[in-house]
């Protein structure tokens, strides 16, 4: 019952990091690429829990497969509106990718830790790890509001809007994906390799 207990709180804290790490790397890096006019309406203090999906929380927790809330860019504020939108998405997987890398080290540290705290350390860091596999792989599905969407949008701005067309049906058939458990089974044979790197 502990185990479980402990199992939860370590990957609520887990994927609300992965959430804030993707998205919060995105707002910092847009301030370098705002116009400077629009530069100044921009808070440097920003309440990093905005991008707590509850949803997307839940399902992290319960299922291993989950998302961010996505923040809103005006891409007609950028300096470069047509590069800049595709640069800032990519900065978020980005982001997410060295939180990986970075946490792999610390996992094979702690996973062999003979006390109770360090194998409780070792789950964290895995499912840090996890996490931020399972958020590069959801915002690489051609589906607003994810990051495939506006990758699209800055680079084929009419087939953005084909997808907003469909934009229920493609959510619909997103969400029996999730319900019928064959998103997680994609994402688990996907991060086999690291798995099988990891242990």
């Amino acid at each position: 019952m502990i185990d479980m207990i402990m199992n939860i709180i370590i990957s609520i804290i887990a994927a609300m990091i992965v959430m804030i790490v993707h998205e919060l790397s995105k707002y910092y890096f847009s301030l370098s690429i705002v116009h400077p006019i629009h530069r100044k309406r921009m808070d440097l203090k920003i309440n990093p829990l905005q991008y707590i999906d509850p949803v997307g929380l839940i399902l992290f927790v319960f299922s291993g497969v989950g998302w961010q809330k996505p923040g809103e860019y005006n891409p007609n504020r950028f300096k470069d509106k047509e590069k800049s939108l595709l640069v800032l998405t990519l900065v978020g997987m980005a982001a997410n990718v060295i939180l990986l890398l970075a946490m792999i080290p610390i996992f094979i540290y702690f996973k062999t830790a003979p006390t109770e705290v360090g194998s409780y350390l070792a789950v964290f860091f895995y499912k840090l790890i996890r996490f931020s596999f399972t958020i590069i792989v959801i915002n690489l599905l051609p589906m607003p509001p994810f990051d495939m969407a506006k990758i699209i949008y800055s680079i084929n701005i009419e087939f953005y809007f084909k997808l907003i067309q469909n934009e229920r049906i493609i959510q619909a058939v997103f969400i029996l994906l999730i319900a019928f458990n064959i998103i997680s089974v994609f994402v688990e044979v996907m991060f086999e390799p690291i798995q099988n790197f990891l242990f």
